[in-house]
């Protein structure tokens, strides 16, 4: 690839990650729209009418960094109470624009990381936390942190003092990353602190906060809609212009929003599937092994155990079927 090879995309997310994404017509998708049709107000299509609700939850720019700084904060506390992490693990936040993702972590080594949020389009309440979890606790600082301190540091594997991006290490990566949100935030506790906390510093409605999520947990079954959309804009059978308006019909991201998610396609091409099928891996893998929802303790505890080891999807499908 690097000498401009092109792969269609299963069979690069096959090379690159070891494993198989799947497929899902396009009914599929309608038919999940049609669900979220009727919990939304207003006229237009599902996406129009999203876009309009969606503003009354968006955070002001110059709240930002407080409410990012409390979701962290928070996310860190949960994250420390399971795990002992190295003495001097910190991170920085910074706010950036003009990047094809919406939020990044640089680790940087010796458990420092670089956290960096786009701010390019509006950030919603969701995100605070999304994002906390994602690139910071039990997310990708904290893979980081336990790789570089369980693999490099006591093993001496000194390979594992990097990470290659296009690797099957990054569907562990980022599929145990959005993961780690419900980890660290189960649903109902997700909502109690994001009314008692998250809400008030960012001045919205804690009152519209259940209807909100219930909205989100409706949309999140769409996930995979934008892997369809990677596919055929890749595989050549749409245009760029067609992807976005998929990502639009789909996903509800805003038009210039969709064709900034194109540029992401462009640069990473299949790597988007290791944030949903990445995350149902992680899932189904802990939940077998007895970390489910009603056993949160096991469920921390299998997560770092995942986290501490090398592993790639088809040693998880193995185990599964073992």
């Amino acid at each position: 690839m690097m000498q401009g090879k092109k792969f269609p995309f299963d069979e690069e997310a096959r090379l690159l990650y070891d494993a198989q994404p799947p497929h899902h017509p396009q009914t599929y998708y309608d038919s999940l729209l049609q669900e979220i049709d009727s919990a939304l107000p207003g006229k237009g299509t599902v996406a129009e009418r999203w876009a309009a609700y969606r503003t009354r939850f968006e955070i002001p720019k110059h709240k930002l960094d407080t409410v990012f700084q409390a979701a962290i904060n928070e996310a860190r506390k949960r994250t420390l109470a399971h795990y002992k992490l190295p003495a001097n693990e910190n991170f920085t936040v910074e706010f950036v624009t003009d990047k094809p993702w919406s939020g990044y972590n640089y680790y940087k080594g010796n458990g420092y990381s670089l956290i960096q949020i786009n701010t390019d389009f509006p950030i919603y309440i969701d995100r605070a936390i999304d994002l906390a979890c994602h690139e910071g606790y039990p997310g990708h600082h904290v893979f980081n942190a336990i790789l570089e301190q369980e693999l490099v540091n006591k093993r001496g594997w000194k390979e594992y003092a990097i990470y290659p991006l296009f690797s099957p290490q990054s569907l562990i990566a980022e599929g145990s990353a959005n993961y780690g949100i419900a980890v660290a935030f189960p649903e109902e506790q997700r909502l109690q602190f994001e009314k008692a906390v998250l809400f008030p510093l960012a001045g919205l409605n804690p009152a519209d906060a259940a209807h909100y999520y219930a909205i989100l947990g409706k949309i999140g079954k769409l996930n995979f809609a934008g892997n369809e959309a990677a596919r055929l804009y890749l595989d050549g059978k749409i245009t760029r212009e067609q992807a976005a308006e998929w990502i639009v019909k789909y996903n509800f991201y805003e038009k210039e929003k969709a064709l900034q998610r194109t540029r992401f396609i462009d640069r990473y091409r299949s790597y988007v599937i290791n944030y949903n099928l990445g995350q149902e891996l992680v899932r189904k893998h802990i939940e077998k092994k007895g970390g489910t929802a009603n056993n949160p303790e096991k469920r921390w505890e299998l997560f770092r155990e995942l986290l501490s080891k090398p592993n790639t999807a088809s040693m998880l499908l193995k185990e599964e079927m073992d």
